[in-house]
């Protein structure tokens, strides 16, 4: 994922070395338990696995972002996997290798769903610059 403007100073300066070390160590492969994906494979997420695209699809020139009709009456979206490097306590600035994790997006954002509704919450109410009352 992205690194947000205002975190950038938290990274430190041999990020993308750590970063190409961790895909090297997780050979370019989601390290989430069970997952198969792989960095920039394109492929389609079903019943909650992930599945490459088959030569089928790419001979007849599919691509990430396009749609594909299924034969049990349903469209499938191809898209591409990119390996984003998950900090497991939220902290930029800890490096250590077995506090990060070359994890797919789909497995990045679901762990870090509860940090994110909390950031989000501090963040609107900073923005809206309001006084909170207590009970």
């Amino acid at each position: 994922m992205p690194i947000k403007p205002e975190n950038k100073a938290r990274y430190p300066k041999d990020w993308p070395e750590i970063r190409e070390r961790i895909l090297k160590r997780a050979k370019n492969t989601c390290e989430h338990e069970g997952c198969t994906a792989r960095h920039r494979e394109v492929g389609f997420w079903l019943d909650g696995k992930w599945n490459r695209m088959g030569h089928a699809l790419r001979d007849a020139g599919y691509k990430a972002g396009d749609t594909v009709a299924c034969s049990e009456g349903f469209d499938i979206k191809l898209i591409m996997i990119v390996l984003t490097i998950a900090h497991l306590d939220h902290m930029p600035e800890n490096c250590d290798d077995d506090n990060l994790r070359a994890w797919c997006q789909r497995h990045h954002l679901a762990y870090d769903a509860t940090h994110h509704k909390q950031t989000a919450y501090a963040t609107r109410r900073a923005r809206a610059n309001t006084m909170e009352l207590p009970l």
